[in-house]
């Protein structure tokens, strides 16, 4: 009890402190200073820490006490991975979408219009591509460290035979990609690259929640 009641007082404050280091105009400036000299460190460090207490959240909503997921250092280390990774494809696709708006059918849009298009456009086509191959191999990620850190070495034909492929598809993909993460990036692609930087910062934490989540969901029956 005492653990849970320092956790659920922990959680919050860190939470505090950091949109405190975002929103400050002058630690704000040393953000955004650190995250245009060192764009995939910074990834690392924010996917590392934010995503991670999104896992916490998750694993504390669902089991009513605070608890670190087993393999918490590898899926750390995996969490940092993944921002680097997301920062790149948030360039890529950026810079393609407004690559195809400068010519061909989509040229001539302007203002406020041109600006929704692009960041759905952005948003749609990465989601729908990076965005579904990305949570797949994070669930085959976590299910592999949680099985190694228990002592079991699965081949990749038994880690692919554990995932609830249904559930994956029919939550994961057809329910947060469409509902949630096309609409999120899309208000994200909308704001100037800077304030992209924070947004994405605590939808990583929504992240953590979802893709813990769906991954928690009832595994298949091997029988």
């Amino acid at each position: 009890m005492k653990r849970t009641f320092l956790g659920d007082i922990l959680w919050p404050t860190t939470l505090l402190l950091i949109t405190a280091f975002l929103v400050i105009p002058t630690t704000q400036q040393v953000f955004i200073q650190l995250t245009s000299n060192y764009p995939y460190g910074i990834s690392f460090l924010k996917f590392a820490i934010l995503a991670t207490m999104g896992e916490l959240l998750a694993l504390r909503l669902a089991s009513r006490k605070w608890m670190a997921p087993l393999g918490m250092a590898y899926k750390v280390a995996v969490w940092g991975v993944i921002g680097m990774l997301i920062h790149f494809m948030f360039a890529f696709y950026a810079g393609g979408v407004a690559t195809l708006m400068a010519q061909g059918p989509l040229a001539g849009w302007e203002g406020p219009a041109a600006t929704f298009l692009r960041a759905f456009l952005t948003s749609a086509i990465m989601n729908l591509t990076f965005g579904i191959v990305f949570m797949a191999m994070h669930r085959m990620s976590d299910t592999y460290i949680e099985l190694r850190v228990t002592g079991e070495k699965p081949s990749l034909k038994e880690l692919i035979e554990l995932i609830n492929w249904d559930a994956f598809i029919s939550f994961v993909v057809f329910k947060t990609i469409l509902l949630f993460w096309i609409p999120a990036h899309t208000i994200t692609f909308s704001l100037p690259e800077n304030f992209r930087v924070a947004v994405a910062a605590y939808l990583s934490i929504v992240l953590g929640v979802i893709l813990v989540y769906s991954y928690k969901m009832k595994q298949p029956n091997p029988g």
